[in-house]
C-alpha cells in the first residue's frame, strides 16, 4: 500500500523517497487516473518557470523510485495514464465512505476501516494549493462519517478515544482550578496522556462521572469537553491544574 496519510511511505518500497513534485504529481495522477502534461504542470504552480519537459521527468522518475507499484503510459498527444499494482491508503478511505452512504458496507465496520488508515492529514508536510485543497475535501467526506459514530451511545469508549485523535476540535478543553474543585467530589479520575500527543504544559485527564446528571451538569459549563462514554469525559487541561486537581482526589 502507498500511504499518504500523515506521511508517505510505501508498504512495498521501504526507503522510496519522492521530492514534493513527485509527490504532487503521484497524488494528482491516482485521483485523475489519466491527465494531459499542461496539467501537471499548473498543479505544480511551475507554469511560468518550466514547461511539459518538467513534467515528463517527473513522470519517468516515478516509477523508478516505486518500482512495479507503478506504471506511467502514454495516453494520447502531451497525455498520460497511471496503473498502480497496490493501493492507495486515501482511495480505500474515499471507497468505504461511498460503500458506507451506499449501504454497501456496515457502518460501524466501514468506520473501523477509516480509523485504522487515516493517520492524519494528506502529505500535511505540502503546502502546494491543490494538494491543499484536496486535502481539505478528503478531511471534509471523514469528518460527517466519523462524528456521527462518536456521537453512537453504542460505539465503544476506546474507539471513541481513537476517534478523537483523527477530530481534535472534539476534545480541546482547559478549565480553571475552581471548576476541578468544585467537581472532585462527583469524579474518579485517572490521567490519559499517552492517548494525545499533547503540546507543553497540557494534560490529558480522563474523568467517570458517579452522577450522570452531574456529567450533563458540567457539559453545559465546559462545552468543549469530549464525552466519551454515558458517564465517561475526557478533558484537555493546564497541567498545574491536572496535579492540583490530583492531588485533591488523593486526600480523600
Amino acid at each position: 500500500m502507498i500511504h499518504f496519510l500523515g506521511d508517505f511511505f510505501v508498504d512495498e518500497v521501504p526507503n522510496c523517497k519522492l521530492s514534493k513534485s513527485e509527490l504532487v504529481t503521484l497524488v494528482y495522477l491516482i485521483t485523475k487516473k489519466s491527465a494531459y502534461l499542461t496539467e501537471i504542470v499548473n498543479i505544480l504552480g511551475t507554469a511560468n518557470l518550466y514547461d511539459e519537459s518538467y513534467a515528463r521527468k517527473i513522470l519517468k522518475k516515478l516509477p523508478e523510485k516505486l518500482g512495479n507499484q507503478v506504471r506511467i503510459l502514454s495516453s494520447g498527444r502531451s497525455k498520460v495514464k497511471i496503473e498502480l499494482s497496490t493501493d492507495a491508503d486515501f482511495e480505500i478511505i474515499e471507497n468505504t465512505i461511498e460503500a458506507i452512504h451506499d449501504g454497501r458496507l456496515d457502518y460501524q465496520k466501514g468506520v473501523m476501516e477509516i480509523v485504522e488508515l487515516y493517520k492524519g492529514d494528506l502529505l500535511p508536510f505540502l503546502d502546494n494549493p491543490w494538494i491543499v485543497s484536496y486535502r481539505n475535501l478528503l478531511k471534509s467526506l471523514v469528518f460527517p462519517v466519523l462524528s456521527k459514530s462518536y456521537a453512537d451511545p453504542d460505539t465503544p469508549s476506546h474507539i471513541k478515544i481513537r476517534l478523537l485523535k483523527i477530530l481534535p476540535e472534539l476534545y480541546s478543553s482547559t478549565i480553571n482550578i475552581e471548576l476541578f474543585k468544585l467537581i472532585s467530589e462527583k469524579f474518579e479520575v485517572s490521567l490519559a496522556s499517552t492517548v494525545f500527543d499533547l503540546s507543553d504544559g497540557l494534560t490529558a485527564v480522563k474523568l467517570r462521572i458517579k452522577e450522570p446528571e452531574t456529567l450533563r451538569q458540567i457539559l453545559d459549563n465546559v462545552k468543549k469537553a469530549s464525552l466519551l462514554g454515558d458517564t465517561e469525559l475526557l478533558l484537555l487541561v493546564d497541567s498545574e491544574v491536572a496535579k492540583e486537581f490530583l492531588s485533591v482526589q488523593r486526600t480523600k
